[in-house]
């Protein structure tokens, strides 16, 4: 059995599923929706009309199978049981019969969207191509017309304070002059313009205050605009009310921030305790206050005497959200009368309910890739507000054992998917403090940048069949937001130390390959590095969009100890290599990104598009960079088809290897997800990539990145994985098939022909593979 007759097994299940014919339940005249096409001399209006028709056809996958309707269709056949009803709720799709109502329905609608966008003498018919096997195709034909544009835009504003705000605002204006009719920019700019009034101190303000006059009867397919703001209603002779010249303007008074405020409690508790810190008012029903004032005020940005701003509150309950110290978080405004005080005042309440102190966690997972099975989990104790200053102390002790091929002794029981013949083990200690140190202290009151100062020390202790390694790691750094997209990691310091001890077997496995760059992969080394990285992601929750989500990192080692050496030592060369604490340190650069983008097509399909690229130069003190740093493809997250550390690098030939790695990594990916039903997603893959070696070895034959080869050296590989999203985590399965290996002959590395089903790959997995 070959590659093509899996690829035609598969495709007739969703055929035989898509295929169940529905229109053998559909009545007398009745039809299948088919498709709705438009016909538009505007096609960029195309995709808005289709939003808003009030009859859609029934779903496809991959463009191209009704599997749902097919299901419910087969579902339907035979004696009525639950499990059927229980199918066609859940994963089936009742057809989409056509309805002449909803077809009117429809083009009165996507007249009003064109009209609405400027085509005031729009046109939109419809007429139904009736198809055969019962289907039929609705065509709407829309006629746009000639498009209105803004002639000019007046002003007509009661409050002139509030006039002089908005006319020198106006550059940021979503309606020009000379821009075409959109009924969603006056909406817009309604909005846009509330919020900036209510940042200047307007807190009263709303959008009801706010109307457009339109005058489209200038014979020109052109309008006239006035832009109305009302003012405040007061009352007025014989108790009707009229329309006051002015809006009040708020300044902040007194703020107070309550830390054990409780909104489920019977009885509210009353505060008891007041402690006054600059201009804030600190509430409490203990007798010492639970945490330090100043740790709290980084995150507000709320000040006494301030005008109202609602981008503060904003700000504030951001910034005190990524605390993770409280459960709730309450920001209000209550209007006050002052007499002492000229104008309009409010005080502020940042209302907060600590969550638990202490937390703990436990996770656990089992993994299997390629007929290596594992299984592993940790536990995780959380801190918090450990010193009263915010912070949060993290232990997590993690431990898992899988089973992986014995490379020096291929015949050993120890080989069996089931023997767990390697373990890894050790502890990971965070603390975690929410602001910047010394000397960037000064910085920590930035709006929305939230900025955290991290320490952490991990111990691992990993036991492989051809060594036992122990690897020590202490870092220090901090993060924070430049934009809401956009976020920064810095760690200058970071100590990387890992011991090796090789079993005797290995060492002469090591020493008859006799590879100089593969036995310094595992001597000992000792790395002093930093790193930076840049994220961007532009994902929002609750929204349906497009979205890219881009990481770069760039890490360096070495080059303080490097100049070190140089100012003490006497005899210093350049060629030389030098210690630390009697170890030959790691000298490189690696830098590396991944840019993802994501199209979603509905809210039940999308395409993920990705690619990543790295590599590692190693100089001066280093010939290669160290093995914890090194690049391998294949398994769950990348080239599902093989399996991890098999692939590569370049073209290089083997049965059995020690483990392949790489200092250069490119690997693609393209995936479709659809939704079979509620909890249940399934996918079709296609991955490729592969691992190369920047310097020509003896042992890598073909293993060299060459620009004029690189391309046809990509192993490739597809397949088709199901999802169970249970929205707390998602369990995963892919299914792989190498399609070509660059491993093999150059001239038959296309490996269909020779494909069985013992050749499918299973990746069992958490979470998403990107």
């Amino acid at each position: 059995m070959n590659y093509v007759r899996i690829l035609l097994q598969v495709l007739l299940v969703a055929w035989v599923f898509s295929s169940c014919s529905p229109v053998r339940d559909l009545g007398e005249g009745q039809y299948l929706l088919n498709k709705n096409i438009i016909k538009n001399n505007k096609p960029e209006l195309n995709k808005g009309i289709e939003s808003i028709f009030k009859q859609k056809p029934n779903r496809k996958i991959l463009g191209l199978f009704r599997f749902h309707l097919g299901v419910y269709s087969l579902a339907n056949r035979g004696r009525d049981t639950r499990f059927k009803r229980w199918v066609k709720k859940t994963i089936g799709e009742a057809p989409i019969v056509l309805d002449s109502v909803l077809t009117a329905k429809s083009r009165t609608q996507a007249l009003q969207y064109v009209q609405n966008n400027g085509y005031f003498n729009a046109t939109v018919s419809d007429s139904t191509d009736y198809r055969k096997r019962k289907k039929a195709n609705v065509i709407y034909t829309v006629n746009t017309g000639q498009g209105y544009t803004i002639k000019n835009i007046t002003y007509l504003i009661t409050d002139k304070v509030v006039e002089s705000m908005v006319i020198q605002d106006t550059a940021n204006s979503l309606l020009k002059t000379g821009n075409n009719y959109n009924t969603s920019n006056f909406q817009a700019e309604r909005e846009r313009v509330t919020k900036f009034l209510r940042n200047m101190g307007y807190y009263e303000f709303n959008q009801l205050y706010i109307s457009f006059d339109v005058d489209t009867a200038l014979k020109s397919h052109q309008a006239n605009v006035k832009f109305i703001i009302a003012g405040t209603n007061v009352p007025g002779a014989g108790g009707d009310s009229v329309q006051s010249g002015s809006h009040k303007l708020y300044r902040i008074n007194n703020i107070y921030i309550q830390t054990d405020y409780d909104p489920l409690a019977k009885v509210i508790k009353i505060p008891t305790d007041t402690v006054k810190y600059k201009d804030y008012y600190f509430l409490s029903s203990f007798k010492r206050l639970q945490y330090k004032p100043e740790a709290l005020l980084t995150r507000v940005f709320i000040e006494k005497g301030d005008f109202y701003k609602i981008n503060n509150g904003d700000y504030t309950y951001r910034g005190l959200s990524a605390l993770s110290l409280f459960k709730f978080i309450n920001v209000q405004y209550k209007p006050i009368e002052n007499d002492t005080l000229f104008g309009y005042w409010l005080d502020s309440h940042i209302l907060l309910t600590p969550s638990a102190k202490q937390d703990y966690k436990l996770e656990l997972e089992g993994t299997h890739n390629g007929g290596n099975f594992g299984i592993g989990g940790s536990v995780t104790y959380r801190n918090r507000n450990s010193f009263r200053a915010a912070e949060s102390i993290e232990v997590k002790f993690s431990a898992k054992v899988e089973s992986i091929p014995d490379f020096v002794d291929t015949t050993a029981d120890a080989s069996s998917a089931l023997s767990l013949n390697t373990y890894e083990i050790g502890p990971l200690i965070t603390i975690r403090i929410p602001r910047f140190l010394w000397p960037l202290q000064k910085f920590n009151h930035i709006r929305s940048s939230n900025p955290v100062t991290q320490f952490s020390g991990s111990y691992i202790n990993q036991k492989r069949p051809e060594y036992n390694r122990h690897q020590f790691v202490l870092s220090s750094g901090f993060e924070f937001k430049e934009t809401k997209y956009k976020k920064h990691f810095v760690y200058p310091a970071e100590v990387n130390f890992s011991n090796f001890d090789l079993t005797p077997a290995f060492m002469r496995k090591l020493f008859e390959i006799d590879d100089p760059q593969l036995i310094l992969y595992y001597r000992n080394y000792l790395i002093t590095n930093g790193r930076y990285t840049f994220l961007y992601n532009t994902q929002e929750l609750n929204s349906f969009r497009n979205f890219i989500y881009f990481r770069f990192s760039f890490e360096i080692a070495g080059n303080s100890l490097r100049l070190i050496d140089k100012f003490t030592k006497t005899n210093y060369n350049t060629e030389d290599k030098y210690e630390a604490l009697g170890i030959l340190y790691s000298q490189y650069i690696r830098p590396d990104f991944d840019l993802r983008f994501y199209q979603l097509f509905s809210s039940h399909s999308s395409m993920v598009y990705r690619l990543y690229a790295g590599m590692g130069y190693a100089y001066l003190n280093s010939t290669f960079i160290p093995y914890e740093k090194t690049f391998f493809a294949g398994g769950a997250n990348d080239l599902r088809a093989f399996r991890p550390r098999t692939v590569g690098p370049g073209s290089f030939q083997t049965e059995n290897f020690i483990e392949q790695l790489g200092d250069i990594k490119i690997n693609a990916n393209l995936e479709y997800r659809f939704d079979v039903f509620k909890i249940l997603k399934g996918a079709v893959f296609l991955d490729a990539g592969n691992v190369w070696i920047g310097k020509a070895t003896n042992t890598f034959e073909g293993g060299q990145f060459e620009f004029s080869t690189f391309l046809d050296e990509l192993a490739l590989g597809s397949g088709l994985g199901v999802r169970f999203d249970f929205t707390f985590f998602i369990f995963r399965v892919d299914a792989g098939v190498p399609l070509k290996d660059p491993g093999r002959d150059e001239r038959d590395r296309w490996v269909v022909p020779d494909l069985k089903p013992s050749s499918i790959l299973y990746n069992f997995a958490i979470g998403y593979p990107f």
